[in-house]
This record gives structure tokens, C-alpha cells and sequence, in this order.
């Protein structure tokens, strides 16, 4: 049995599913490393966007969740008293937190910390999960610089080490925090998948094309960029639209934008998607479509390579050099014709030709899943910010 305790704090987790990347990021570490460290997962009692408390979570109460003791705090979620005696009783070696901007699951139990309310001093390791990209501190600019001030006001930071993805994000938490910030890098792990276990594709059809968005319907996502794009296509393609609605007026300008398309497109909105059956759903379609203005990595894009789909993505996520791969195309933002152009091009390929380039793309997504290495880098990083004290005793902040 694991010895080593890692106290998670996540802003949203299972059951709930509506904020997508971090939930699944989550998961699946506590998938892979189960067996090497003992973890525990702090959340609220609701999704997000839906305020409504899950029925069956009482607080203070330790309940199972994809095999990780789960507890969901009841408003107020940033309660001192309830923080301080979870993180006291459960004698972390390791703090774990999983966002930067969560002023109740973030911010208070380092204000507590900060403050020696906490009980012996317990490494912090912080994952931003790509909030530092030029298109996410771009969101509400204002409330975010603010944010960032606060916190460096506070020293809410101080003697914390960081978690990125690739030497990217790496970069972007220097320029924030300085470039004597502690940054350990670790790839985001993906689902465990067998390669026998290949979902069921539909031939493809020459002269049409079967789009599929599946991601959260906000500004960061982009939607309307793809809408743009589909502006000027002249060929019978379908889009179909799952995700959540969490910004609503963003969602009556896509509206909008769907009702002045022309007859040869077709566009459904389609709800929101369990994560078990995102592979399920996305081998469906022909093509996976994401303009996104940053990822730090972008599971949905992984799961679509798995479902067999090429993608048409923005040229702001790690993956990238697609067309080379002939497993889809990373294109700027801002141009909706490069994107419309390569629809139109994907739309003109006949069964055979799409199929070399759908079996790449299942290929790609499986050789990622397939290495070994990402399991063996993100132990390394966890028992390195557990080392952040040598010499404290052990679970010493």
C-alpha cells in the first residue's frame, strides 16, 4: 500500500464533469499512480455551473470516487475552520493544488498556511493547468491582474513549487512568478487504453463532411471562430456541438452566427458528454474541430485522436506539426479562410483517402498513451515537491 499522502484540492471533480480538462487531468493521475501514493481529493459539492448540491454527499464524509477517497465541501466552500482540520487530520506529505485562481480551494487554505494554521509545515505543489496562457489571462484581464497582485501582496506563493506541462507553460509561470521560481515539469497522463479496443467508425463520404466541437462553450474555447469558418463553405458539411453552456451570453452570439449560415451546413447542439463516453461519441464524426486560444494540453483532442478523428485545431496547444504527421492541421487564429480551406479539403477526400489519414490519427493517440515514461516523470515530479522541506519530518510544510 502507498505510503506517501497527497491532499488534492480541486475546484471541481467526480461526479461532476462540466469543466472538463482538470477533472480528467485528476483522474487520471490518480489512475496511474495509485499504487505509488496514498490520494485524497478536496471539492465542492456541486458541478460547474449548476449550484445545486450533489444529493448523496454529506460533508465530512470521505466518499469513493474512481477508487480516490473524495470529500465535498458544502458552501461555504472557503470555511477556515472545515480547511484547517482536513488538512490537520490528514497528515499530508504533499499539498496538492490544482489551480491558481480558486479563492475558496486555493487561496484560503494557503492564506492558513501562510498564516501557520495548517500544523507542520507541508510541501505545496500548484498546478495552473495552462491558466497562465496569453488567451486565458486575456479572459477577464482586469479581474485576473487584480487577482495576481493580491495574491503576490499576500505572499500566498511564497516557497511553492510549480507544476507544468512542457517547457512552455514552464516559461510562462517564470515570467509571472520570477526565474528563481521552483517549475517541475510533468506531461499530463492520458486514459489507459488497450489498442484492440478500437471504436466503431462510419465510412466517410466523398464531398461531405461530419464535424464534431466538444469541448466548453465559452470565449476560451472559440466556437465562434468556427462558425466563421463554416461562413463560407459551400460543400454539405454537419456540425455537431456538445459541451456545456456555462457563459450564456457567448452561447445567443453563437446562436446568432448559426442561424446566418448557409443551406449546405447543417449545426446541432448536442448537450453535454459523460468523459467515459467522449471516444464513444467523437468516432462518430469525421473531423475534430477546436480553435481554441490555449491549452496547456487538451485531453479532448487526445481522446479524439483515439476515436480515429484528424484534427483541425489552433496552433495554441502542444500539439502541433499535425499536417506532417497526416494526422490533421494546426492553423493561426484569426483566420477563418485557413480554417474554412482546410474543411473544404477535408470535405473533398473519398473514404480512402480519409481512412490513411483517420487510422494515423488512432495511431498518433495511442503512441502517446503507450509511453511509459509519462507515468515515470510525474511520480519523479511528485516526489520531488515532496522534498521541497529536506530535513522536515516527513508530510513537514
Amino acid at each position: 500500500m502507498a505510503e506517501r499522502r497527497v491532499l488534492c484540492f480541486a475546484s471541481w471533480y467526480l461526479p461532476g464533469f462540466r469543466a472538463g480538462g482538470p477533472v480528467r487531468s485528476l483522474m487520471r493521475l490518480c489512475e496511474w499512480l495509485k499504487d505509488d501514493f496514498d490520494f485524497r481529493i478536496v471539492t465542492r459539492n456541486c458541478d460547474l455551473g449548476h449550484p445545486e448540491p450533489y444529493a448523496d454527499k454529506l460533508p465530512d464524509v470521505w466518499y469513493p470516487a474512481g477508487g480516490t477517497p473524495v470529500t465535498y465541501l458544502p458552501k461555504p466552500h472557503w470555511s477556515p475552520g472545515r480547511l484547517r482540520r482536513i488538512v490537520r487530520e490528514c497528515q499530508a506529505d504533499l499539498l496538492y493544488f490544482h489551480s491558481f485562481l480558486d479563492p475558496s480551494l486555493v487561496a484560503m487554505p494557503l492564506a492558513l498556511r501562510r498564516l501557520g494554521l495548517l500544523g507542520p509545515r507541508t510541501p505545496v505543489l500548484v498546478a495552473p493547468r495552462g491558466e497562465f496562457s496569453p488567451g486565458a489571462l486575456g479572459l477577464k484581464k482586469n479581474r485576473k491582474v487584480a487577482w495576481l497582485r493580491f495574491v503576490r501582496l499576500l505572499q500566498l506563493f511564497e516557497n511553492v513549487s510549480w507544476q507544468a506541462t512542457d517547457e512552455n507553460e514552464a516559461a510562462l509561470i517564470r515570467s509571472l512568478w520570477g526565474r528563481q521560481a521552483r517549475v517541475l515539469i510533468a506531461p499530463n497522463l492520458p486514459p489507459k487504453v488497450d489498442a484492440g479496443d478500437e471504436p466503431a467508425r462510419q465510412a466517410k463520404l466523398a464531398g461531405a463532411l461530419r464535424l464534431v466541437f466538444l469541448s466548453r462553450i465559452s470565449p476560451m474555447k472559440n466556437l465562434q471562430d468556427v462558425l466563421s469558418a463554416l461562413a463560407a463553405v459551400r460543400q454539405p458539411v454537419s456540425l455537431d456541438i456538445y459541451g456545456t453552456t456555462e457563459d450564456a451570453t457567448y452561447w445567443r452570439e453563437c446562436e446568432q452566427q448559426i442561424g446566418r449560415l448557409p443551406a449546405s451546413v447543417t449545426v446541432r447542439y448536442r448537450g453535454p458528454v459523460q468523459p467515459e463516453q467522449v471516444i464513444a461519441v467523437l468516432a462518430g464524426y469525421d473531423v475534430f474541430i477546436l480553435p481554441t486560444l490555449g491549452e496547456n494540453f487538451g485531453h479532448v483532442i487526445l481522446e479524439a485522436l483515439l476515436a480515429g478523428c484528424p484534427l483541425l485545431i489552433s496552433d495554441r496547444t502542444p500539439w502541433r506539426d499535425l499536417a506532417a504527421r497526416g494526422i490533421g492541421f494546426d492553423l493561426p487564429l484569426g483566420r477563418p479562410a485557413a480554417f474554412g480551406e482546410a474543411i473544404g479539403r477535408f470535405a473533398a477526400m473519398d473514404g480512402t483517402e480519409f481512412g490513411a489519414w483517420s487510422r494515423a490519427a488512432r495511431e498518433a493517440g495511442l503512441r502517446y498513451c503507450h509511453n511509459a515514461d509519462l507515468a515515470r516523470v510525474t511520480r519523479e515530479v511528485l516526489a520531488a515537491a515532496m522534498d521541497r522541506f529536506a530535513g522536515a519530518r516527513p508530510g513537514g510544510t
